[in-house]
This record gives C-alpha cells, sequence and structure tokens, in this order.
C-alpha cells in the first residue's frame, strides 16, 4: 500500500513539474523553422503559454502572397475583447529556416 502511495506521489509530482516548466520551455521547442512552430511561437508571445501546447492547428488553405492559412481550434483569446471569435494566422516562408507569422481574429 505504500508503494503505490509512493508511485502515485511521484507520478504527481512529475506532471506537476512538467507543467511548470512548459511556459519557459515554450519557446525553445517553438522556433520559427517550421510554419506550426511559429504560429506556436506567436501563441506564446501572445502571452498564453499553455495554449501553444494545446492549440490545436488546422490546415486550410495557402496563398503565395500571404502563405498558408491555419485555423486555431480550441484557443480563446481570454485576454482580448474579441475572446470567442476564432483565430487565424498566415504563416510565410522568408527564409529557408524562418518563418513569418500574421494572426488575428476571423470575420
Amino acid at each position: 500500500m505504500k508503494k503505490r502511495i509512493k508511485t502515485l506521489l511521484s507520478i504527481l509530482a512529475t506532471v506537476l513539474i512538467i507543467l511548470i516548466l512548459m511556459p519557459p520551455l515554450s519557446p525553445v521547442l517553438f522556433n520559427i523553422s517550421s510554419e506550426k512552430g511559429a504560429i506556436r511561437h506567436e501563441i506564446y508571445k501572445m502571452g498564453y503559454p499553455y495554449q501553444s501546447y494545446f492549440t490545436i492547428l488546422q490546415k486550410r488553405e495557402s496563398d503565395k502572397s500571404s502563405g498558408s492559412l491555419y485555423s486555431l481550434m480550441l484557443f480563446n483569446a481570454w485576454k482580448s475583447e474579441t475572446g470567442q471569435t476564432p483565430y487565424l494566422c498566415y504563416s510565410k516562408k522568408v527564409t529557408e529556416d524562418k518563418y513569418k507569422v500574421d494572426c488575428g481574429t476571423a470575420p
């Protein structure tokens, strides 16, 4: 019984440490060298560190001038006045290993 409690406490401590370390690790894990990483980095810069991990990015269409269009599913911009409005992000390749991201609310 004591071994089971120790195991459970160890698992809970590990999960807690991972949750605490997620925001500082976000810029390391999500950089601008890939489309999705650049979008997740932009979400992190907007002040939503945990949502950068849990937001689902759904690719919608591509345009040479604007880049690839992604919709952000399960993303709630609670700091914004339009918090429940769907967010869209364009990710455009700038150089071989760099993407530029523009995000905003959907119409």
